[in-house]
């Protein structure tokens, strides 16, 4: 009745698979929020200019936790992306959560670098040392000239971590998930087996992103050329 072994591969990281994506199908709508969009090669090259500046700048490692606290828009699938690519493990911040909520993760995750917008400035508790203003004209400049290149992270394995994603709290304060790019993989590669999708689908990203489910929803449509829609 619990039967459910099953073979994935064990050395992928899950920004991979977007990549593998991105290089076959580069003019493939990748993300749409709004009258916006990236194509596959468009996001895999802003992801790429994230992730070399977080490696160069912020000095960002393999298992090194990135919050990102921005509201819902192209800024967060590249953002997110940003991150992995760059060998770190992103934390969701969501802008709405309570001020209490975000200060204690914040201190607890212990981040030194938070990628979030000048439009949050005096809504959130992010320091000016830990923000990176994704929508700032000097960021915007200052990634420009970095490379489009995708990242080679040495060291980095499927066995660090991808994410970590803060507990609701409600038995006592919140606590941080980790989850390695091994677990996500298998994760993704069992709804695919599951329910099917392809490069002709489009997947509503309809979940917080600070809560589990919204992370299957990033990255399974992201994985097989389907359509991201926010």
């Amino acid at each position: 009745w619990n039967d459910t072994a099953a073979d994935f591969p064990k050395d992928t990281c899950i920004h991979a698979l977007f990549e593998q994506q991105a290089q076959e199908n580069p003019e493939a709508v990748a993300v749409v929020f709004e009258e916006s969009q990236l194509t596959y090669g468009e996001l895999n090259d802003k992801a790429n200019q994230l992730a070399h500046y977080l490696i160069e700048e912020r000095g960002v490692t393999p298992d090194t936790l990135v919050g990102i606290c921005v509201e819902r828009s192209l800024d967060m699938i590249v953002g997110i992306m940003g991150i992995l690519k760059a060998g770190g493990a992103y934390v969701p911040l969501d802008p709405s959560y309570p001020a209490a909520r975000l200060t204690y993760m914040l201190d607890d995750a212990n981040l030194s670098t938070v990628l979030t917008q000048e439009k949050l400035k005096e809504k959130t508790s992010v320091s000016e040392a830990q923000a990176v203003y994704l929508d700032s004209e000097e960021i915007l400049a200052e990634l420009q000239t970095h490379s489009t290149n995708n990242v080679v992270v040495e060291g980095l394995t499927s066995s660090h971590l991808a994410y970590v994603i803060y507990t609701s709290g409600s038995t006592g304060k919140p606590k941080g998930v980790m989850v390695e790019h091994e677990a996500l993989y298998n994760r993704i590669d069992w709804m695919d087996n599951q329910y099917g999708c392809t490069a002709d689908d489009k997947i509503l990203q309809k979940t917080p992103f600070g809560f589990d489910v919204s992370v299957w929803e990033f990255f399974w449509p992201l994985s097989v050329g389907a359509q991201l829609i926010f």
